[in-house]
C-alpha cells in the first residue's frame, strides 16, 4: 500500500464531501450528510487507488471517513451561514447562501488539486476539518450552558 496514493484518495474523498455537504439543504441532519457523502467518497477513493494499481479496500475506510467528516463540517458551516443570512425569516429548508457555497466549492477544488500535487496535505486538511467540527460542537454546547443552569 502506497502512502502517497492513500493520501490522494483521502483528499479526493474530502473534496467530494465538501461539495456534497454544501449541496444539502440546511435542515439535513448530520447522519444524512454522511449517508449522502460516503458513497461518493468511496467512488473517489476507488478511482484513485485503481488508477495507481493499488488494492481498493482502503477506499472503503478513507472514503466514508473523509467524505463524511467534510460533509458534516461543510453542511454545518453552510447551515450557520444560512441561519445568519435569513435571521428573522421563517423559511424552512433553504440552502446555503450562494457566496458561502461558492467558497466551499472552491475550497474543495483546491483540496483536490493539492492532494494530487502534494498528497500528505490531505492529512492536514482532515485534521483541520476535525478541529473545526470539535470547535463548533463545543461552541454549541456552551451556547446553551446558561439555560441548563437555570433549570
Amino acid at each position: 500500500m502506497d502512502f502517497v496514493t492513500l493520501c490522494q484518495a483521502l483528499g479526493m474523498a474530502i473534496s467530494a464531501g465538501l461539495v456534497i455537504g454544501v449541496a444539502f439543504p440546511a435542515v439535513m441532519p448530520s447522519w444524512g450528510a454522511i449517508a449522502g457523502a460516503a458513497p461518493l467518497g468511496i467512488v473517489a477513493g476507488v478511482m484513485i487507488l485503481t488508477g495507481n494499481g493499488e488494492p481498493v479496500w482502503p477506499a472503503f475506510i478513507t472514503g466514508p471517513v473523509g467524505a463524511g467528516l467534510a460533509a458534516v463540517v461543510s453542511n454545518d458551516v453552510a447551515t450557520g451561514a444560512a441561519r445568519r443570512a435569513g435571521a428573522g425569516t421563517t423559511e424552512v429548508g433553504g440552502g446555503a447562501p450562494v457566496g458561502v457555497a461558492a467558497i466551499i466549492v472552491v475550497a474543495a477544488l483546491v483540496v483536490a488539486a493539492i492532494s494530487i500535487v502534494a498528497p500528505p496535505v490531505a492529512i492536514a486538511v482532515f485534521v483541520a476539518l476535525a478541529w473545526i467540527w470539535i470547535a463548533r460542537r463545543r461552541q454549541a454546547e456552551r451556547k446553551h450552558e446558561g439555560l441548563r443552569i437555570l433549570r
